[in-house]
């Protein structure tokens, strides 16, 4: 794709996201291991399905710990955005924002992100959680370390009511 064309998918992004609006929102970037054992005692190799269903599952497991029961009875959802990073040279890894719901979490919603990632197949270890402002929108929606930059957002991994 041209580069024209994909600075005008990044504006788009940018004023969708409207980072203006999120209450509370944290910088995330979630490394995954690249390959593990599966159960028949073969190693699996990190796909980009795979590094997807692995984020949403803990996406799943976040919005259970804020909402219980309303989080699959009702829908309840985090706002979240994510986008995935990597190549040959650098390991598939996943930068996101995602929104604390609520003040009396802020304190604990770092460690309930690390739980959380933690009972994934795939997670690994090193995470990233922090506070964060516009800058880290930009960060995430940078051209670079992006083979195919429309397709490195997983839409399905993102909320964001209006």
């Amino acid at each position: 794709m041209s580069h024209t064309y994909n600075t005008q998918i990044q504006a788009s992004i940018r004023q969708w996201v409207n980072v203006a609006a999120w209450q509370r929102p944290f910088a995330v970037t979630l490394t995954q291991k690249q390959t593990r054992w599966n159960d028949d005692g073969g190693m699996v190799q990190l796909t980009s399905e795979l590094a997807s269903r692995n984020v949403r599952h803990f996406l799943n497991v976040l919005n259970k710990q804020v909402y219980g029961s309303a989080a699959q009875r009702h829908g309840k959802r985090i706002r979240s955005f994510a986008t995935f990073e990597g190549s040959a040279e650098k390991r598939l890894h996943c930068h996101m924002m995602i929104d604390c719901p609520r003040p009396d979490l802020v304190e604990h919603f770092p460690s309930m992100i690390a739980r959380a990632w933690a009972s994934t197949d795939w997670g690994d270890h090193q995470i990233d959680v922090q506070p964060c402002d516009h800058g880290w929108l930009i960060y995430m929606t940078k051209l670079r370390d992006k083979p195919d930059f429309a397709a490195a957002f997983d839409w399905d991994l993102c909320h964001n009511p209006s």
